[in-house]
């Protein structure tokens, strides 16, 4: 028998068990639990040894006790160890490339990697059995241990077996991240040895049996700990007296390196600090020692069973009570040695290969006053950035409290620079009390200096939620008035907020490039690119991230230049031009390469906003659920919302709003900025109008008109509630909104939201109205900006509406448009769209625009149906047609309640009921409120900077073109204000509704006249119309409706 394996026969026969099931049947999870020393890894070792013989596939990582150590550590080593297995071809055959994040290239996020390190194991396994060491788990970073659980469930049916070890006395109770894994698993604890296998131990290591009083009190001072009981044992055959030695660990290990030269137990000092697991050449230059000389030392104390070599370089301490005690010993020098490990790198940057950067930051933090403040914030931010690029929140957050602690040497306004990018931090995680916190600190710092740049830094941070509203909105105006030496303009409101934001971020960029100050520049092209976002604001942007990109080049931020990239190929879809497509291509490319997790996510989600646009529904959803799991797998919850709003978006676009499941509630659970207004435009969809007002009321409470990057949405939902009542108001309101937008795209949400071509919206309105000739001349604009976009699906959509439109106006061309859409509908999986098209195609009879066919058709019952944009209307014996008009949706609901009077109120539009009101108070009183007419003039004044360029330039064309836009903005501008040129405001609601609905049914009076003078002569003798409505036959009419 094995001499380590001593009084442990029923533990090592439960894990010999479960191996033996492992390599016949199926594997598991065991977990070995005990204090530290009390022989967990010495009776897994054993165990797998056995296994090896076996035929068995062992692979073994142990987990290192540092705040600096690496994620994923032990699932490092055990990779490595397949690497260089026989059966590491057919595991990377089986998943590519996406194993690098753990050799050495950090290239995938979490749930990436959990999949890919289970898919592996279980292709190596499906050759030979394979077992699974992990050690020391108590020490294992949370992302390690959610893989091992992940694994855990996804190998009960495979020949791998998962074994781990961990100090319980260590793991409190309930506490994460351990407590998952123990329902999960087979545990087998160990305990302290007997008296009479203490003293087999002693004998076995000292190669003479001890006294019985020897091993009593060896046993009452150790407990029967193994561990302590071996250097006990070593301490008594080197004839060192057992009695006089401390009960605990600590003595036993200091007597025994007291054995050892002096420059060897010197040597292990300095190593201690290192870590548990060290390089050669490290260790060299902290000593100050030839590496030739250190490899000598080294060698004793591995003869000592001190330290074992790893290879490659690499040692380690043969048990971590080893490094503990050494480190425990040094005291003061502490602070100094961890402060030569950074002086050493800066002597020698080759040694930055073998220390991680989390591992270099971590010597500066132990470090304290000993390394120069500057260096110690710099190598933390450094740290921090890496830890943000791999999705590492928490990790990138701890190094940031460090650089912040160790800054209070440094300028004030670094300081606040620091406390600022945590409250950042901490905000996106939602501790906002947290942020708050250290937002208040930078902005007192900044307040104290004479420097203006901070300040205006700090408020500009701010405005994104930190310190907004008229606190906010003071803090700017104090810093613009400490920048450039005058007070701002003194108007109020949103709007002003807006622009002040604006003007105090260009001044800071201005300043910074008088200044060459990088770092407030990039602040203030940020902020400056931030504020100005809406519709109409694309090309300034462009310019903006134009300049960014070349200033990350130069300072070699990659990060940055990824983000900027980005925004400049959103800007570029936004104005409808083609060359977005180059530029995302440039964006994916660049993204590819990167290698980090942040990164790659970020383009990834890019990819499926594309592939949805495009069509490529299954390629977005395959991609959606792989984020979605990531995001999910690392908990990084601010990027939650931008995943769930992209699922949103799919469905909706493909015609499935019913499918949204628990969308809205884990968009409301999340820091997404509007999501009650996506679930009014969800409502819209379904066609409940009463639940979208409500929610519009909702999202009108929480703030959510005030984000001025969700604005496209605004006016999306304002067009579709407009097109859905065909209040005329609410159309007015949509189309002066939409104007000045006119071929364009709306894009919301810097980029995540993109609900289409504004031509759509507007020709959707114009529909409502039955204006076809503006209808037909919005929806073919939209089709073949849709079309050179490559966007097919709102190709399809506006196809839709163009052949609807072109058969209500009997116009030529219908049938081949709607022949168009259906297939295309058909090939894309948009079913309703192409069902829809379908419909249109097989009514009986062309529809001709304020005309209607009378067809005879004796015998058909009594009718009064809307097919489309048509409605079939049979009455005494005849049959007539006529396109889609108010005033026969009016009639339609009247006839559905004979005897009951109906508001004109609730007819102007029925969807909305009571709460019509609200809808059109959307924005204010006036049609034009002030930040419309803000950006009709800023627009207007465009248009003439560019008809006089084009003019200059000799390029007629251009500029007449440009004046016909010019002049059909004036003319919504006109539509909107009345007789003296002051905006219109929306009045009396009942008596408003009175004179539209009887105008309305009038109207289409008139027109049955010539089309159905039966219909239209009993209509009249039922109908009467007023503030309330009535249709009132003197008999009974069973109509089909």
């Amino acid at each position: 028998m094995n001499a380590a394996l001593i009084g442990r026969d029923h533990p090592s026969a439960l894990l010999h068990t479960e191996i033996s099931r492992s390599m016949s049947s199926h594997g598991g999870l065991v977990l070995v639990a005990g204090e530290a020393g009390i022989g967990k890894t010495t009776l897994v070792t054993h165990a797998a040894g056995l296994a090896r013989a076996r035929g068995a596939l062992v692979l073994s990582g142990s987990c290192w006790h540092s705040d600096s150590a690496p994620g994923y550590w032990p699932w490092v080593q055990v990779m490595r160890a397949l690497r260089r297995s026989p059966e590491w071809s057919q595991a990377e055959q089986a998943t590519g490339s996406r194993l690098a994040g753990l050799l050495g290239d950090p290239s995938s996020d979490d749930f990436q990697l959990y999949d890919s390190v289970t898919t592996a194991l279980v292709s190596a396994s499906q050759t030979r059995p394979v077992i699974v060491v992990l050690d020391d788990l108590h020490w294992a970073d949370p992302a390690s241990v959610r893989l091992l659980e992940f694994a855990a469930q996804h190998t009960w049916f495979e020949r791998l077996l998962l074994v781990g070890t961990y100090r319980d006395a260590e793991v409190e109770p309930g506490a994460p991240p351990l407590q998952p894994l123990l329902a999960k698993a087979s545990v087998i604890p160990l305990t302290g040895l007997g008296a009479a296998s203490v003293g087999e131990l002693m004998a076995r290591v000292a190669g003479r049996r001890p006294p019985e009083p020897l091993v009593a009190e060896v046993h009452t001072r150790t407990g029967g700990n193994p561990f302590f009981v071996e250097q006990i044992a070593r301490l008594w055959q080197g004839g060192g007296s057992v009695s006089a030695s401390a009960p605990g660990i600590r003595d036993a290990v200091l007597r025994r390196i007291d054995l050892l030269p002096a420059p060897v137990s010197a040597l292990l000092s300095r190593a201690c600090v290192l870590g548990r697991q060290f390089h050669r050449q490290v260790l060299a230059a902290l000593a100050e020692e030839p590496v030739a000389h250190v490899d000598r030392l080294l060698d004793q104390a591995v003869s000592a069973r001190l330290v074992v070599a790893l290879g490659d370089g690499l040692f380690s301490f043969v048990h971590d009570l080893v490094r503990e005690t050494l480190y425990a010993g040094l005291a003061a020098s502490a602070r100094e040695l961890h402060a030569a490990v950074v002086a050493a790198v800066e002597r020698q940057p080759e040694l930055a290969g073998h220390l991680q950067i989390s591992d270099l930051a971590g010597h500066a933090h132990l470090a304290g006053d000993r390394v120069d403040p500057e260096r110690a914030v710099e190598l933390l931010l450094e740290a921090a950035g890496h830890a943000d690029l791999r999705l590492a929140v928490d990790e990138s957050i701890s190094h940031h409290r460090r650089a912040l602690e160790a800054a209070t040497s440094l300028p004030p306004a670094r300081q606040a620079q620091i406390a600022l990018d945590l409250a950042g931090q901490l905000w996106h995680t939602r501790d906002h009390d947290g942020a708050t916190v250290l937002y208040t600190r930078a902005l007192a710092i900044a307040r104290d200096i004479d420097d203006p740049v901070p300040l205006a830094k700090v408020a500009l941070a701010g405005r994104r939620g930190l310190y907004s509203g008229e606190s906010g909105q003071e803090l700017m105006r104090e810093a613009y008035v400490r920048l450039v030496g005058r007070a701002p303009a003194s108007t109020d409101g949103p709007a002003s907020t807006e622009g002040l934001a604006q003007d105090l971020a260009i001044q800071l960029a201005l300043r910074a490039r008088e200044s060459d100050d990088d770092e407030a520049l990039v602040a203030g092209l940020w902020s400056l690119h931030d504020s100005i976002w809406a519709p109409g604001t694309a090309k300034e942007r462009i310019d903006l991230t134009d300049e960014l990109l070349r200033l990350f080049r130069r300072t070699g931020n990659a990060e940055g230049e990824h983000f900027a990239a980005a925004l400049r190929w959103v800007a570029h879809l936004e104005l409808g031009e083609s060359v977005f497509l180059e530029r995302f291509g440039d964006y994916v490319t660049a993204g590819s390469r990167s290698g980090h997790p942040l990164v790659t996510f970020s383009t990834q989600l890019d990819q499926a906003i594309i592939d949805c646009l495009m069509g490529r529904f299954e390629a977005c959803v395959a991609l959606v659920r792989e984020l979605h799991e990531s995001q999910e797998a690392v908990r990084n919850d601010h990027c939650g919302h931008m995943i769930g709003h992209l699922e949103w978006a799919a469905l909706l676009l493909q015609g499935r709003p019913g499918e949204v499941g628990d969308l809205h509630r884990r968009m409301r659970d999340s820091t997404h900025p509007c999501p009650v207004l996506v679930e009014a435009l969800t409502a819209l969809r379904l066609g409940d109008v009463d639940a979208a007002l409500r929610l519009l009321a909702e999202a009108t409470t929480r703030g959510e008109r005030r984000v001025r990057s969700a604005e496209p949405l605004w006016i999306r939902f304002q067009a579709e509630l407009a097109a859905i009542t065909g209040d005329p108001e609410l159309c007015a309101k949509a189309r002066s909104w939409i104007a000045p937008h006119r071929g364009r795209w709306a894009v919301s949400l810097f980029g995540w939201d993109v609900s289409g071509p504004f031509d759509y919206w507007a020709a959707l309105v114009d529909a409502a109205e039955s204006r076809w000739e503006e209808a037909v001349a919005g929806f073919t604009a939209a089709r073949e900006s849709a079309v050179r976009l490559g966007a097919r699906p709102w190709a399809v959509l506006a196809g839709a509406g163009l052949g609807e439109a072109l058969l209500a106006s009997g116009a030529a061309g219908a049938a081949e448009v709607l022949g168009s859409v259906e297939r295309e509908a058909a090939a894309l999986g948009m079913e309703q769209v192409a069902l829809r098209a379908r419909a249109a195609l097989e009514r009986e009879e062309p529809v001709v625009a304020r005309r209607a066919s009378i067809v005879s058709a004796d015998g058909v019952p009594v009718e009064f149906t809307r097919q489309g944009t048509v409605w079939r209307l049979a009455y005494g014996g005849r049959v007539a047609h006529l396109p889609d008009a108010k005033g026969l949706r009016d009639l339609h609901l009247l006839l559905a309640a004979p005897g009951r009077d109906l508001p004109a109120v609730a007819l102007l539009a029925p969807e909305g009921g009571d709460l019509v009101v609200a809808a059109r108070s959307l924005g204010g009183d006036d049609l034009l409120d002030d930040e419309a007419r803000t950006r009709y003039r800023r627009h207007l004044e465009r248009l003439d900077d560019e008809i006089d360029r084009a003019a200059g330039l000799g390029d007629d064309d251009r500029a007449a073109t440009l004046d016909r836009e010019r002049q059909a903005l004036l003319e919504q501008l006109r539509s909107a204000a009345g007789l003296d040129g002051r905006s219109r405001r929306l009045g009396d609601e009942a008596e408003r509704a009175r004179k539209t609905v009887t105008a309305r049914i009038r109207d289409v009076l008139r027109k049955l006249d010539a089309a159905h003078p039966e219909l239209a002569a009993h209509l009249r003798e039922t109908v009467s119309t007023g503030s309330t409505c009535r249709y009132q036959p003197a008999e009974p009419v069973s109509w089909t409706l």
